[in-house]
């Protein structure tokens, strides 16, 4: 068997899990919006707080407060989707992809939508923030020189974090390269170099975060978010290796059961802490989510398939549209629906914006998809012809 037998080309589980992660966030920013107005507290670029998010959802406010996490997934998948063919070149030693099609396959995936949708609420702010605000909302560096533009799209943040990351893939990817003939003679010995790599990579970015002090008053670079992304980088090393030895066998369906069990109990410790854990708290969400990118591969690598709930037609369009919905729903929230006012209990005041943003965010999106997204993604050009041609590991 070779690897490209086993290897999924297509992830069968990536739109479930991004509908997953962009429905978390949206829910997550109707509490936050909710507080804002109905109590005057909260913040839309803030953490949110169990306390905070009480008088709206009771005693499932930890569950609530904590959907924030839906961001951690989408920077797993980042990692897992985007370097699986780089760390095969030095993995492996199958031939380095086009860098160039890389970036512009990067660059129609996220800048057209992104910036029509910026242009919108740009327009309907009036250009808040001056000229050098907005070239830096454009620029996807709103972290680096933080304005009152930013209010424009207050969750590109994590954009401007994924845009590293994709400059930062490539260039490790080079650098590895070029030490192959000095640092590990066969695929396995490789892979352990690049598993001891990213364990370093994960303390020291941690290390970094807990530098940056005060958890409300973030700096959001990609050396102190770079463990967010280490899990799914991870899989995507060991996927060649794994994936041959796991096809049809039993031993592959408990794994990827084990691994969602160890999800849910991850994810659960991380709901159930105090909020000034932090350090605890991230590590635990971002092996969490690992866990449940790991258990959805685990079952994909066995037999192929995945379970139906992340896979039927409804998880589909909202996957399909999720980056649409990350980009729309916050200024539906802040820049649209709040002009509408509130004369309603906390609690009325959040379902009534839960329901209103979900409906036009859902419409907006699919629009966006439709006449932005999907044109420029039909534009992007083929650069993973080689992935995964040489015989398996576990065979050589």
């Amino acid at each position: 068997m070779t690897v490209s037998d086993a290897v999924p080309r297509r992830f069968t589980a990536g739109d479930g899990l991004r509908a997953l992660a962009a429905m978390f966030v949206l829910v997550f920013h109707a509490g936050i919006a909710t507080l804002i107005w109905s109590l005057g507290k909260g913040s839309v670029s803030g953490e949110g707080t169990t306390a905070q998010f009480k008088p709206i959802f009771g005693v499932l406010a930890p569950e609530f407060v904590n959907m924030r996490a839906g961001i951690y997934i989408f920077f797993a998948l980042s990692g897992y989707l985007l370097t699986r063919t780089f760390l095969a070149t030095y993995t492996l030693g199958t031939p380095l992809p086009s860098i160039s099609r890389y970036f512009r396959n990067r660059a129609l995936r996220i800048i057209p939508a992104f910036w029509v949708v910026t242009t919108i609420y740009v327009l309907w702010d009036r250009g808040e923030g001056g000229l050098l605000g907005l070239l830096t909302v454009y620029g996807f560096a709103q972290n680096y020189h933080p304005t009152t533009a930013i209010n424009v799209m207050g969750q590109a943040w994590t954009l401007d974090l994924e845009v590293a990351f994709y400059i930062l893939i490539p260039i490790a990817a080079v650098a590895f390269v070029a030490t192959k003939r000095r640092l590990g003679s066969t695929p396995n010995q490789r892979l352990a170099i690049v598993l001891s790599a990213l364990a370093v990579a994960y303390v020291v970015s941690l290390y970094l975060k807990h530098l940056a002090g005060n958890p409300l008053a973030l700096t959001y670079n990609i050396a102190e978010y770079l463990f967010a992304f280490i899990p799914g980088v991870a899989l995507a090393a060991v996927e060649p290796f794994v994936a041959p030895r796991l096809r049809g066998t039993h031993a592959g369906r408990m794994w990827a059961w084990g691994a969602l069990a160890l999800c849910v109990a991850l994810l659960g410790i991380f709901v159930s802490l105090p909020f000034y854990d932090y350090g605890v708290r991230e590590i635990l969400v971002t092996l969490g989510c690992g866990a449940l990118l790991a258990a959805t591969l685990l079952l994909q690598w066995t037999t192929g398939g995945c379970w139906r709930v992340l896979d039927n037609r409804v998880m589909h369009w909202l996957g399909e549209r999720s980056y649409g919905i990350y980009l729309i729903h916050l200024g539906l929230m802040t820049h649209v629906l709040a002009r509408f006012g509130h004369s309603h209990g906390v609690k009325t005041t959040f379902a009534l914006l839960l329901v209103g943003a979900t409906a036009a965010t859902l419409i907006a999106s699919d629009l966006l998809w439709r006449f932005v997204e999907r044109p420029a993604l039909h534009r992007r050009l083929p650069w993973r012809q080689a992935e995964f041609r040489r015989t398996a590991p576990a065979e050589s």
